[in-house]
């Protein structure tokens, strides 16, 4: 990735009050089903504790590839989390997924984990469909595959 600089917004959970906060758990796919609300073409990346409870979400403009994306959404709001769950404003089609899924999901996976986050997940969004790389490459696994420290 060649050097330039790239905006990233977000938001970081404020107080403690449980009926208020998200967990990728059982919101994952709610997230999933409104990503659009920072806008078209961007890539949104919910951080999270341990068990789930999101505590920020960064987002910025979907880049080229998308999963470069990824690193200044870490370093801006995303460090300290354990795990995280990116969703990109990208073209999703009925049907097998492409064949450069595997390649693109563990190049994220390793962007992440080189701030010692883990990737649970990157799921492409668009008006009408979503798909989980993990799912779609490993459809026989669990979905949350947090592993131990």
């Amino acid at each position: 990735m060649e050097e330039e600089y790239v905006v990233v917004e977000g938001l970081v959970r404020r107080g403690r009050r449980k009926r208020d906060r998200l967990n990728l758990r059982t919101d994952a796919w709610s997230i999933a089903l409104e990503q659009r609300a920072f806008g078209p073409r961007r890539l949104m990346v919910a951080f999270a504790s341990a068990d789930g409870d999101v505590r920020s979400v960064a987002h910025t403009a979907r880049l080229d590839p998308p999963e470069d994306g990824l690193d200044p959404c870490i370093r801006s709001l995303g460090l300290g989390s354990r795990l995280a769950v990116a969703f990109c404003d990208e073209m999703v089609v009925d049907g097998p997924p492409p064949d450069d899924l595997a390649e693109r999901f563990l190049r994220a996976r390793a962007i992440a984990a080189s701030w010692s986050i883990h990737l649970l997940d990157w799921v492409a969004c668009d008006d009408q469909l979503f798909r989980s790389s993990r799912m779609a490459i490993c459809p026989e696994e669990t979905w949350w595959d947090l592993p131990s420290r």
